[in-house]
């Protein structure tokens, strides 16, 4: 039973070692930096005037997200591998109103949806698209 073993753990570590395998924690994309909206356009053409400041630290996302109307905090930011989800939260007379982005991290890329909730009127899901701003 013994040499059965000891032949099963040199077989796995020859595997291992001839096909340059290694077995790997699955990290986290890096979104620190700068981000900018590029798509969809509004509908008169234009693209918003929105950038993303983001700070990650392993699965946790902080940051804003600077629009026309203002600076909102990011809240309940999550990275995992490729994936992100974060909200923003604005408080207005009419209620509060959240938003919640979610997307793929591709290279300098990240492609999602967003939702809004609007005191209890949801609207979306929407698409969103927004690139690295290289320095």
């Amino acid at each position: 039973m013994k040499t059965h073993r000891s032949i099963c753990l040199a077989s796995a570590a020859l595997f291992l070692a001839i096909t340059g395998t290694t077995i790997k924690a699955e990290e986290s994309a890096n979104l620190t930096g700068t981000w900018k909206w590029v798509a969809p356009a509004n509908p008169d053409g234009q693209i918003p005037a929105i950038t993303f400041t983001l700070k990650s630290q392993g699965e946790a996302l902080t940051g804003t997200v600077n629009k026309t109307a203002g600076i909102e905090t990011i809240t309940n930011g999550v990275v995992k591998s490729d994936e992100v989800t974060f909200q923003t939260i604005r408080q207005k007379k009419a209620g509060q109103t959240t938003t919640t982005f979610t997307g793929k991290i591709s290279g300098d890329k990240i492609k999602g949806t967003i939702e809004i909730d609007a005191g209890g009127r949801k609207f979306g899901p929407q698409d969103w698209e927004a690139d690295r701003v290289k320095k």
